[in-house]
C-alpha cells in the first residue's frame, strides 16, 4: 500500500475515532439528536474539526488535497452506519456537507497553527 494512502486512511481513522468517541460520550450523557439536536451536532462538528486539525498539522505539503481525500475516505467509512441501521442513506448523503465543513474548519485551523509555529521559529 502506498504511504500516501496509508496516511489518508490513518487520518480518516483518527477523525472517525474522535467523532465516534464524542458521540459515545454524548450518548452516555443522555444527549441525542431527538432531545438536544444543536448540542449533539455541535459536539460532532467540534470533534471532527479537532480530527481534521490534527490531520492537517501532520501534513506540510498539499494540505488541502490531503484533507479532501481524508474527507472522502471518512464519508466512505460512514457507509457502515447505513449497514448497521444507524443512519439512512439520505442522511448519509447530507452528512457529506458536515464533513466538508469539518475539513474546511479543521484545515483552516491547522494552517493558522502551523503559520504561528513557523513564525515563532523564525523569531
Amino acid at each position: 500500500m502506498n504511504s500516501c494512502l496509508k496516511t489518508v486512511a490513518r487520518d480518516a481513522a483518527i477523525v472517525y475515532g474522535l467523532t465516534f468517541a464524542a458521540g459515545l460520550g454524548m450518548a452516555m450523557a443522555g444527549m441525542n439528536l431527538q432531545n438536544q439536536p444543536s448540542t449533539t451536532y455541535l459536539g460532532n462538528l467540534l470533534s471532527g474539526v479537532l480530527g481534521f486539525t490534527l490531520a492537517g498539522i501532520r501534513v506540510s505539503q498539499n494540505r488541502a488535497e490531503h484533507l479532501g481525500w481524508v474527507a472522502a475516505t471518512l464519508w466512505t467509512f460512514n457507509l457502515t452506519n447505513i449497514v448497521l441501521g444507524i443512519q439512512t442513506s439520505s442522511a448519509w448523503i447530507h452528512s457529506g456537507l458536515t464533513i466538508l465543513l469539518m475539513a474546511s474548519l479543521g484545515g483552516s485551523l491547522a494552517m493558522i497553527l502551523t503559520l504561528t509555529t513557523t513564525a515563532n521559529r523564525r523569531a
